[in-house]
């Protein structure tokens, strides 16, 4: 694929992701539980957005939050990653001289078999060192913005004009999860951003050992993708002086409000474990300088988001007193790279690089390099190169970490850890039960009642409780049975589960999130660009979870259901699930901690199957989770290769018997 071809793809790409074509049907009307879920997570964001800097006063106080939460930052993009302790190897592969700069095509290998590729840009017959800014490329080749490396250069600036990721001459996708459904990238803890900064930052590692730049002089720009990009390096490096995102920053209310997931890839964010929102990360770079940059008709990046972003960064610069510091430049136009939105750039980067206060009014005439020139592999491409399976070896599963001390935890370790790092997004405080009970009936030697609770805040499982006909008082074993049907009543699904032969326990039978009467989809279909769903359980990452893990939590709630019913013995509970769901059981075994037995009825083998939970590969997997519970759980049905050393049994019976 040629440059020009890229640039074009990216072109329509940027205009398609936000528009609405006539040939596209309108998207289907979504169901009350998908309704739902988008109020929890609004009104969860909105609160986190308000309270954000709450009780922060004084610098010293921030600067201890600044530390935790870029702490934090570092753990959710490269987890207990090594970082190199050498400057990248560098291969200068041609340079070409112009007018007024010279061009090195450059090869950076920022870790072993990742290869960045770039074009320096360097002034001619300017005083050394120079200043020098690294423009990050966003959804395009680096040939398309040439203008931009030969404009610094032209005036006095050096420019480092990378490549990104996925239209760079090495390409791997930002688009795993947005086009692919690789949810199996939450699980492991990958985002294509993650690889952006490790290149970004190893680049300025490169540069500062050139005695032609100036390290104390390092400025940072780029547009979209590359504006957000350049947001998240701003953030973490502080040997970035200056930094002018442009069309690429928001406010995660803002996103979340507008639902703007199906606008943006799985480049905006790392797997947000920690919940971290966008205004959080600008207010990592103050007291520094940095100009924000939108143009008001972006529909990518509303205005409203973008100013909602500004005002909460802001409240962090006002506590250094720095508030001119943070400026902000907005312009006519959509998600479009003009020389109106240029200029304000070019501007800012004279004043804090050079200290020349000059508004600039037109950029005048560029002379740009022809595209051809600026090809960095002349001879082919690498074949040892890992970047195009850098999703699988970038953070290795289960990788050795500071919070496990060993392969085998217990499981008041592991349970520790889970809460920690993988499912940190449940609420503090729990909220009432306000169980809500139906009329009693009786089929099949069953007593059976309807019931719903709340789980998290305006979100209610649905379940079905039922008792063996015969006298009260006695309290019975209880089995939590997970649901894993979706869109009841349709075609195809089982008998009515509460009917089966439980004998004499307590049955209740529980419709998580998405299961059952609960599907947050119409017509179980498969994902597309505009699927509803698909888009969800992106903006569930973005708020800090995933669907997944919220069940797990409802299951929670539902064994604190159990325990409150005078029927049940709390001690004689048994989860009993299929599939993922089964594994969700497991889980809430595992964080409760007094769960009798847990029967995972063809379970899958791995994480990267599913379920989904932010991270979790990072510390366990399912059968590393199963041997920490030991004889606690058995399998029925089908038994994957790594979990043949766990119990099965050879009928459901068999499995529920308390021998």
């Amino acid at each position: 694929m040629t440059p020009s071809v890229r640039g074009a793809i990216a072109a329509i790409c940027a205009l398609t992701a936000v528009t609405w074509t006539s040939a596209q049907s309108p998207p289907p009307r979504p169901n009350q539980e998908l309704e739902s879920l988008q109020a929890h997570f609004e009104s969860v964001i909105k609160r986190r957005h308000d309270q954000l800097f709450k009780g922060i006063t004084t610098v010293q106080q921030w600067e201890q939050r600044k530390q935790q939460t870029r702490g934090a930052l570092h753990r959710m993009l490269w987890h207990d990653l090594a970082w190199p302790d050498r400057p990248p190897r560098a291969t200068t592969t041609s340079r070409q001289d112009y007018a007024t700069y010279t061009v090195e095509n450059l090869v950076l290998e920022t870790v072993p078999g990742v290869f960045l590729t770039a074009n320096l840009y360097l002034p001619r017959g300017a005083a050394k060192p120079v200043p020098v800014l690294l423009y990050q490329c966003g959804h395009a080749s680096k040939s398309l913005f040439r203008r931009h490396g030969a404009w610094f250069a032209s005036h006095g600036m050096a420019m480092l004009v990378m490549d990104n990721i996925e239209m760079g001459e090495i390409e791997f996708t930002h688009h795993g999860v947005y086009s692919n459904a690789w949810f199996h990238w939450y699980s492991r803890g990958f985002s294509p951003l993650a690889v952006e900064l490790l290149n970004a930052r190893r680049a300025i590692d490169y540069l500062v050992t050139r005695p032609d730049l100036d390290r104390s002089r390092i400025g940072a720009t780029g547009r979209s993708g590359g504006g957000m990009t350049t947001f998240f390096l701003a953030a973490l490096d502080d040997r970035i002086v200056a930094s002018a995102p442009v069309s690429g920053t928001l406010s995660t209310k803002g996103w979340i409000g507008h639902r703007l997931s199906m606008a943006h890839c799985d480049c905006q964010y790392p797997v947000n474990s920690h919940g971290l929102l966008y205004s959080e990360i600008g207010a990592l770079i103050a007291p520094r300088v940095q100009l924000l940059v939108n143009a008001d008709a972006d529909r990518g990046f509303p205005m409203d988001t973008f100013t909602e972003m500004v005002d909460k960064i802001g409240e962090i610069y006002g506590l250094y007193k720095k508030s001119d510091a943070l400026r902000t430049a907005v312009t006519p136009g959509g998600h479009t790279d003009t020389e109106a939105i240029r200029l304000p750039v070019y501007s800012f980067f004279l004043k804090e690089l050079l200290g020349k206060d000059e508004a600039m009014t037109t950029e005048g005439e560029v002379e740009e390099p022809p595209v051809e020139t600026l090809i960095c592999f002349r001879d082919g491409l690498p074949i040892d190169e890992r970047l195009t399976r850098i999703d699988e070896t970038l953070i290795p599963p289960r990788a050795a970490s500071s919070s496990l001390k060993s392969r085998r935890p217990g499981p008041s370790d592991l349970r520790t850890v889970l809460r920690e790092e993988v499912f940190r997004y449940y609420p503090t405080r729990t909220e009432p039960l306000r169980a809500e009970w139906g009329e009693e009936s009786i089929a099949q030697g069953r007593r059976i009642k309807r019931v719903s609770f709340t789980t998290f805040e305006g979100l209610r499982a649905k379940a079905v409780y039922s008792l063996p006909v015969g006298p009260a008082g006695t309290r019975l074993p209880a089995l939590l049975l997970i649901d894993h049907r979706k869109g009841i009543p349709v075609w195809g699904n089982e008998q009515p589960l509460e009917r089966n032969q439980w004998a004499d326990r307590a049955v209740l039978t529980v419709e998580t999130l998405d299961r059952g009467s609960r599907a947050l989809e119409q017509n179980l279909r498969s994902f597309t660009d505009d699927d509803l769903l698909h888009h969800m359980k992106r903006q569930a990452m973005v708020a800090g979870t995933t669907l997944e893990s919220m069940q797990v939590y409802e299951l929670l709630r539902s064994l604190e259901l159990l325990r409150s019913l005078p029927d049940v013995d709390p001690n004689r509970i048994t989860i009993l699930g299929k599939g993922t769901d089964g594994v969700n059981g497991m889980y809430a075994a595992v964080l409760d901690g007094k769960v009798a037995r847990v029967v995972l009825q063809s379970p899958p083998a791995s994480h990267v199957q599913g379920p989904h939970y932010l991270g979790v590969l990072r510390y366990t997997d399912i059968p590393e989770t199963a041997a920490v519970l030991g004889n606690t759980v058995r399998i029925l049905g089908e038994t994957p290769d790594p979990l043949r050393s766990l119990e099965s049994c050879a009928a459901l019976q068999e499995c529920l018997s308390e021998r």
